[in-house]
């Protein structure tokens, strides 16, 4: 019985460790951190219980941490994690360092400079990595690229040479409506417009319920569009490329029963080499799919008021004290038993 407690002890050494780092951080003479400190305080907040705050990052940048090094300790924490990721002797350490490699691409989204950039291109374009991992790096190139950028990365991996499968094009996608609705008027029209152009290239059936959910409720030129129903035909009557294309079938011929009970009354433009000469500072010939208010919305969590990013060590080390005394008190109460 005993020998089984080392589940109750091992909180306990954890809230040690950290209330030791803790101390370590806050007695540091000056803020910013250095690149050290920053990376242990990093490393740690990656692997917490609760998830990764991402308001962290911008308290972390609002407290005089640069991008330029922000950028140097996230790739750094992101080459330490791989290279453990590769000798994980257990299930555990293969979680802890994908937790680490994962929230460090994604918080290099805040980093807008051309180094982050092109790292993060570099991921994304790396079959040898984890097709999850790649468009996590999707995710954050679009976060800081402009409008053009923005539709030639879309553009890319949804139908060009280093097109990703089915299930990380449906990744994109979602990144991309997350990315558009904080987005300034160009880049809404850059992501947008490169969606209209890859969902007419698009072979997957069921990936048509992706684009149509999400283009239908930010573009009524899409939702009215002869194109449409165009590109929903087309989908129906093409070669199932998998189980979930069959699966979907009779929700495509459902919605295309819907469509035809109306009439398109507008178009748009699925030509590639179209949108590759677009200046998307200036509406599309045949209308702006985009609202007229396109004001980014924020998406960030208010910030607390004078808190520093290191309290979370204190809530973790207060923690470990807490289940310390549980522990000990149960431990001491069954040897009592025992006697």
């Amino acid at each position: 019985m005993i020998g089984n407690t080392n589940y109750l002890i091992l909180p306990y050494i954890t809230g040690i460790l950290l209330a030791i780092t803790a101390l370590s951080a806050c007695g540091q003479a000056a803020w910013p951190p250095d690149d050290n400190q920053l990376k242990a305080y990093l490393m740690g907040e990656f692997i917490a219980f609760e998830g990764y705050d991402r308001a962290i990052t911008r308290r972390l940048k609002d407290g005089g941490v640069t991008d330029e090094q922000l950028r140097r300790v996230l790739v750094s924490v992101y080459a330490e994690a791989e290279a453990a990721h590769e000798q994980a002797k257990d299930q555990y350490e293969r979680m802890v360092s994908t937790l680490r490699r994962e929230n460090a691409i994604y918080e290099l989204g805040v980093c807008a400079d051309a180094e982050t950039k092109g790292f993060l291109l570099d991921v994304a374009a790396d079959a040898t990595k984890d097709d999850f991992l790649r468009t996590i790096a999707v995710s954050s190139y679009l976060h800081i690229a402009d409008a053009q950028e923005a539709k030639e990365i879309l553009t890319r991996f949804l139908v060009g040479n280093d097109k990703m499968d089915s299930d990380s094009r449906s990744s994109i996608l979602r990144h991309a409506h997350t990315v558009y609705i904080e987005a300034d008027l160009e880049k809404k029209r850059a992501i947008i417009e490169s969606l209209h152009v890859t969902l007419a290239n698009e072979d997957a059936k069921w990936l048509f319920r992706v684009y149509d959910n999400i283009l239908s409720r930010l573009s009524q030129q899409y939702a009215d569009s002869r194109q449409r129903r165009d590109i929903l035909k087309r989908l129906i009557n093409a070669t199932p490329t998998c189980l979930a294309d069959e699966l979907a079938l009779p929700d495509l011929k459902a919605r295309l029963t819907q469509l035809q009970k109306f009439t398109p009354i507008t178009n748009i433009t699925t030509n590639l080499t179209a949108l590759n000469s677009r200046d998307f500072s200036q509406p599309p010939p045949g209308g702006d799919a985009v609202a007229a208010d396109a004001s980014p919305a924020s998406h960030l969590p208010p910030h607390a008021p004078a808190a520093t990013p290191l309290r979370g060590f204190w809530l973790y080390a207060i923690g470990g004290v807490v289940v310390l005394s549980m522990a000990t008190a149960g431990v001491w109460m069954y040897r009592k038993r025992r006697k």
